[in-house]
């Protein structure tokens, strides 16, 4: 068995690393992983990390809320948004337009991350969350996201979402470098997968 990048996650020889371009946002990512996601080679939270260094991982855990997080939240400098559809009725009151924050705040985008069963699971089971309003957009483009079973194309993976953020909240560059990651990873996951060659670009 081939060894895996520790940052990437892919297969060594399909690293993706030497395309990392690093950027900084005026915006906060913080990610909150269901615990069975990290421990998947789809999973693309780490094209966010490498490309958004200030960006913040969560392990969700429903007996153990991230303090950090919710002191976040709870702290006047932010304004926190929840990234989740919100297709339900008791849903939709919470569900707003994209305002940019106010001079004296920045933008706190929280991002639930796993299947769309665990990530409802998660969103359901964390009160903490009740009172942050769920950022209602839509996507510009279909998901190009094909490695794992997922019927809707407006369904888009982690890392399409932080790209879209990036762009709806005026940081094109850092929105860019999120998406040229991802499409490398894309590449070379497949090319791993299907026991081909990996691309030398």
């Amino acid at each position: 068995m081939s060894a895996h990048c520790s940052h990437c996650t892919l297969a060594t020889d399909y690293c993706i690393c030497r395309h990392v371009q690093p950027c900084l946002s005026n915006a906060q990512l913080a990610l909150l992983l269901h615990p069975n996601e990290p421990l998947r080679l789809t999973n693309t939270a780490p094209v966010i990390e490498q490309t958004l260094p200030q960006s913040q991982t969560w392990i969700w855990q429903r007996t153990e809320p991230p303090v950090q997080l919710i002191e976040m939240i709870n702290d006047p400098q932010w304004q926190p948004w929840l990234i989740f559809p919100a297709d339900r009725p008791e849903l939709a009151a919470r569900s707003l337009p994209w305002q940019p924050p106010l001079s004296d705040k920045k933008a706190l985008f929280i991002l639930p991350d796993g299947t769309w069963k665990e990530v409802r699971k998660m969103v359901r089971q964390s009160r903490w969350l009740d009172n942050v309003p769920i950022l209602a957009f839509d996507p510009d483009r279909p998901t190009r996201y094909q490695l794992r079973r997922n019927p809707d194309t407006d369904h888009l993976c982690t890392a399409e979402i932080a790209a879209q953020l990036l762009t709806l909240s005026d940081q094109p560059e850092a929105s860019k470098a999120i998406d040229n990651l991802l499409a490398h990873f894309l590449t070379q996951y497949h090319r791993w997968q299907h026991h081909l060659p990996p691309a030398t670009h």
